[in-house]
């Protein structure tokens, strides 16, 4: 994040001042973190669903997931939750979050930020943080767009718990319906109303790589057979970050890594910057893989995105692709990668 795109100390201070406000008012107390409540950014129109945690008395915040992407990846948490392991968690959340942790949990700039705004906190719970969560990155400091809707949305959260009982518009979250907060700009001055808001849960589609090689096809299969051997092929996000400049945000690196089923061992495995290349890596040395050394029985892969890349090419290849809800191996190996590093 650029100096340039730093919150002002202005807008600093009214952020700090909306999450006390939000904290007093205790949302948590009358809202699960399953009902969403929708506010409209005012600087382009794009959605926040606001989800209040702390109901549990564990965790108190506030998260607004941005847009489609952010809807998806939190309904794929909870739809998925027993299945999705520890160390991808972080990356199905595309939101601001403003939440409440004790001292020990700011870092050293937070700290600093607070202090040179006159602020002062006490307590278990009481000092907010404010973080971007993104597919791919290590949590960050909000910019200055990021710190102006976060400081809207908890001011909007806010006045739907305690006006709601007054308001004509109202929830019904067993139907799927909430209440959408918007903005119209009159007179250099935002006014705020409130609607009814259908909740719709994008559906993600994947375009199928089709593999069109005859003659590559042909080799492989001219290649031979692994003796009655099962893979788990997977790519995921590393646990691990890496910082390039200490002014950088952190990025975890994606993985491909396959596995023999039976004895767990690691057949292959690539590291590599970006997921746009998922496909490329994963056909790239899958082939490379099968042309020296045949092809196995089954392949087991978790997902939608993996049966997209590989399905056309298991199919005529002859090797039979099976879709499981967890790769017990794989997942293994990652938590033992996490703990050494």
């Amino acid at each position: 994040m650029g100096k340039d795109n730093k919150p002002t100390d202005e807008q600093l201070e009214e952020l700090f001042q909306a999450a006390s406000d939000f904290k007093k008012g205790q949302p948590w107390k009358e809202l699960y973190d399953t009902d969403l409540l929708c506010v409209e950014n005012p600087k382009d129109k794009t959605m926040g669903y606001c989800s209040v945690m702390g109901r549990a008395g564990e965790h108190y915040a506030l998260g607004v997931y941005l847009g489609n992407e952010g809807i998806f990846g939190f309904n794929q948490l909870l739809e998925y939750a027993d299945t999705i392991p520890t160390h991808q968690v972080l990356h199905y959340q595309n939101c601001i979050m403003c939440s409440f942790e004790d001292r020990s949990q700011l870092s050293n700039k937070d700290r600093r930020q607070i202090k040179a705004l006159g602020l002062s906190f006490r307590g278990r719970n009481a000092w907010p943080m404010f973080r971007r969560f993104e597919p791919g990155y290590h949590p960050w400091y909000v910019n200055k767009d990021e710190c102006a809707f976060l400081t809207h949305a908890l001011r909007q959260t806010l006045y739907v718990i305690t006006n709601e009982m007054t308001d004509e518009v109202k929830r019904d979250m067993e139907q799927g319906k909430t209440i959408l907060r918007y903005s119209e700009e009159i007179n250099d001055k935002l006014e705020w109303y409130s609607k009814e808001f259908q909740l719709a849960i994008p559906e993600v589609t994947y375009s199928p790589v089709i593999i069109n090689d005859d003659m590559l096809i042909h080799k492989i299969k001219r290649a031979g057979n692994m003796a009655n051997v099962t893979l788990q092929a997977d790519i995921c996000y590393m646990t691990s970050a890496v910082q390039e400049n200490r002014n950088e945000r952190p990025y975890y690196p994606r993985i491909y890594i396959l596995i023999e089923k039976e004895t767990g061992m690691v057949m292959d495995f690539e590291m590599y910057e970006s997921i746009n290349d998922d496909a490329d890596v994963m056909l790239n040395r899958l082939i490379d893989m099968f042309l020296e050394n045949g092809i196995p029985k089954e392949i087991q892969i978790k997902g939608r995105a993996m049966e997209a890349i590989l399905g056309d090419f298991c199919k005529k290849a002859g090797i039979k692709l099976k879709a499981v809800k967890s790769l017990s191996g794989i997942d293994q190996i990652l938590r033992e990668v996490d703990q050494r590093f």
